[in-house]
């Protein structure tokens, strides 16, 4: 019976050694581009698509939430949302998608809050002409606004916040 519970514990500490050994010898899980100014902004495109979706699900599952399941006011849970799908989204941007090292990242999230606040305001807008105007569904109405949104997202993320400095200087030399 000894020799049982002994063997049970060598055979668990056989697996969880090849578990650590295949994690240390996994890599970089998002690797580092030796040179992210010359990085295609295609490449970049498709991470902001693939990794902002999370963002994405945050905000509308936030919003569906708080609007169908507890019934708050759809503009009221429309605010909720964008703070925590906004906050989510920048440091998804800033680390997976742009890949922008910098010291200054409360200065980069008041920057990137403010340019998020323009197209949450197109979002509102999509919001109040779908459900007060039109009698629409207010899900639906979200989902257009994020779709809108998705797109100024990306252009001013890229053009404003994530942009990297020396690439801007030499460009202006």
């Amino acid at each position: 019976m000894n020799n049982q519970s002994d063997l049970n514990k060598d055979g668990v500490s056989k697996t969880v050694d090849a578990i650590a050994e295949g994690i240390n010898d996994a890599g970089n899980t998002f690797p580092i581009v030796e040179d992210p100014v010359h990085e295609s902004t295609p490449k970049q495109a498709v991470r902001y698509v693939l990794w902002g979706l999370i963002s994405v699900v945050v905000n509308l599952g936030t919003f569906y939430l708080l609007n169908s399941v507890v019934h708050i006011n759809y503009q009221v849970a429309n605010i909720i949302a964008w703070v925590i799908g906004v906050q989510v989204a920048f440091w998804i941007d800033r680390v997976i998608v742009f890949r922008h090292k910098s010291n200054s990242p409360i200065q980069e999230m008041v920057a990137f809050y403010s340019t998020r606040i323009l197209t949450y305001l197109v979002e509102t807008a999509t919001l109040w002409v779908g459900v007060s105007l039109l009698s629409g569904n207010s899900n639906v109405s979200k989902i257009i606004g994020q779709l809108l949104a998705i797109i100024g997202n990306y252009i001013f993320s890229k053009l404003f916040i994530f942009k990297n400095k020396e690439a801007h200087h030499q460009q202006i030399h």
